[in-house]
């Protein structure tokens, strides 16, 4: 496990934080101890660096695979409700569960580093599912306040109708470039549908 930690540190200074659950993968399928998943395992960094690079299906493999003790551990038992909440598209537990929990030094670089990763994701949705949306429903979706949920719409380049009542997310120049009116309905459509679920 140690030239894993070494490996494991050297990605969280980088900021390399994809490589968190590839490194961990990597050594958990590479050990030769069937109890590699102990103790000393680092499970919510594993849950985490699965989070991070939006790969649920995996870290729920993960939790499923856990020994108990590992599963009952404060800071797991975080990631676990972190990601139940992210699998079910459960938007404001989501920003909830990333706030409520004080994590570790060693997780809270990853935390904040999904936080960004998150919400960027996030307008990336807003913006391609909404033609209007009003600033409770996006800082409910960002997991801001109204007016954070103002400023960064306004960082976007989003319009705002003449009340102040909606905003206007602006597409990207070139998003949907090639796409039949047909196919822009279905794209439109699955944004829809992921958001509201």
């Amino acid at each position: 496990m140690a030239g894993v930690e070494e490996r494991l540190q050297a990605a969280l200074e980088a900021k390399e934080f994809g490589e968190v659950a590839p490194i961990l993968d990597q050594a958990e399928l590479e050990s030769s101890d069937p109890n590699v998943l102990s103790a000393d395992w680092p499970v919510a960094l594993h849950i985490l660096g699965h989070i991070y690079n939006n790969n649920l299906e995996d870290a729920r493999f993960l939790w499923k695979r856990l020994p108990p003790q590992q599963q009952a551990a404060p800071e797991a038992d975080a990631a676990w409700r972190l990601l139940r909440f992210a699998w079910n598209r459960n938007y404001v537990a989501t920003w909830q569960a990333l706030q409520a929990h004080q994590w570790s030094a060693g997780v809270q670089p990853l935390v904040e580093a999904l936080v960004e990763s998150t919400r960027r994701r996030m307008l990336a949705l807003v913006a391609a599912a909404y033609s209007q949306v009003s600033p409770a429903r996006a800082a409910e979706l960002l997991g801001v306040s109204e007016a954070d949920a103002r400023q960064l719409a306004r960082d976007m380049g989003w319009g705002e109708s003449e009340a102040g009542d909606m905003l206007r997310p602006s597409q990207p120049a070139g998003d949907g470039a090639g796409l039949d009116s047909r196919a822009a309905l279905e794209q439109l459509t699955q944004y829809m549908v992921h958001l509201e679920s």
